[in-house]
């Protein structure tokens, strides 16, 4: 793991450059929300070519902050690495979750229990594909069902694993196994529903360790999940038409657990009224890209373009920022 005396001030410096333009992205989450609801899509254009002047202008600014924090932190760097990891933040290039993405090789490297957000976003990706594979078997779609089922235990689980032994977390691989075993050989609903509740319990557990996790936290969580969704939807589109299933129904998981995640931090309530802002706002920013996925069967056409979910994972991160440590 790498760090640099120059680490906290670089990131404070990076914190502070974002809450400048937070406040004023947050404004524009009812504009897009707004925009999004009134949309009225000509016959096979997809809905984001319809949102308008609003989504343009919010993805326009939140880009631009984006690119201002990146090079506020590139400038703070001069002299050595900032990052945990590797390069480009914790977890590698290209952000948490690995190089390239969701189960690139610098995940088996980093070390997911010493960062809540990483280790319980991991278990979200699992969550994210496992909660898309069962629906597809309940679909009699057996055979994407196990490419869904087949990736948690292949991948991500390789990363996870000794996170679970430090934490002192109890391992789940063999009832991964059990699930994805049930799915390839086509076995009976009820079979198959019961793996995946024991799966499903399992992952509960292993969240459990850090069960006081901060809101802060949590909202990271939520933008990890929301961030990889924006990546796995870009690779499923090319020319305005879903070109990846797969990756498609990635996204579509991945968002549905940052949807959980959210609904969780409104649950647990707010330590003051700009949290529970805050907490809203991501709600809809959750709210506004979930056009994006009519249903897990992807359609011809995309329903929308990748940076709406982009644009929305950044105001997300933004808001974060604001939520209590």
């Amino acid at each position: 793991m790498k760090r640099n005396i120059n680490k906290d001030c670089v990131m404070g410096e990076r914190q502070r450059l974002w809450q400048r333009f937070g406040a004023a992205l947050l404004t524009s989450t009812s504009l897009v929300t707004a925009s999004l609801a009134t949309a009225s899509p000509a016959a096979g254009m997809p809905l984001a070519a319809n949102v308008g002047a609003a989504q343009s202008a919010a993805d326009a600014a939140a880009s631009n902050a984006v690119q201002l924090a990146a090079g506020a932190t590139e400038a703070g760097s001069e002299g050595g690495e900032i990052s945990e990891g590797g390069e480009g933040g914790e977890g590698g290039e290209g952000g948490e979750g690995g190089e390239g993405g969701e189960g690139g090789e610098d995940d088996e490297a980093r070390d997911l229990s010493a960062s809540e957000s990483a280790y319980l976003a991991q278990l979200g990706l699992m969550r994210g594909h496992l909660s898309v594979g069962v629906e597809l078997y309940r679909q009699a779609a057996a055979e994407a069902a196990a490419t869904h089922m087949k990736h948690p235990e292949d991948e991500l689980y390789v990363a996870l694993e000794p996170a679970l032994e430090k934490l002192g977390a109890a391992p789940f691989e063999a009832e991964l196994e059990a699930l994805a075993e049930a799915v390839k050989s086509k076995a009976g609903a009820a079979d198959v529903e019961a793996a995946y509740g024991a799966v499903v319990a399992a992952i509960a557990r292993a969240e459990g360790v850090f069960a006081d996790a901060s809101a802060q936290e949590i909202g990271q969580v939520i933008h990890n999940l929301v961030r990889q969704a924006a990546e796995e939807y870009d690779e499923a589109v090319a020319g305005g038409k879903i070109v990846a299933g797969h990756e498609y129904q990635d996204a579509l998981g991945f968002v549905r657990v940052a949807g959980d995640w959210q609904k969780k931090l409104e649950a647990a309530g707010a330590d003051a009224a700009a949290d529970a802002a805050v907490v809203a706002a991501i709600g809809d920013q959750l709210e506004a890209i979930r056009p994006a996925w009519p249903s897990v069967v992807p359609p011809e056409m995309a329903p929308a373009d990748p940076s709406l979910i982009y644009g929305a994972a950044a105001r997300i991160e933004i808001a974060v920022l604001r939520l209590r440590q």
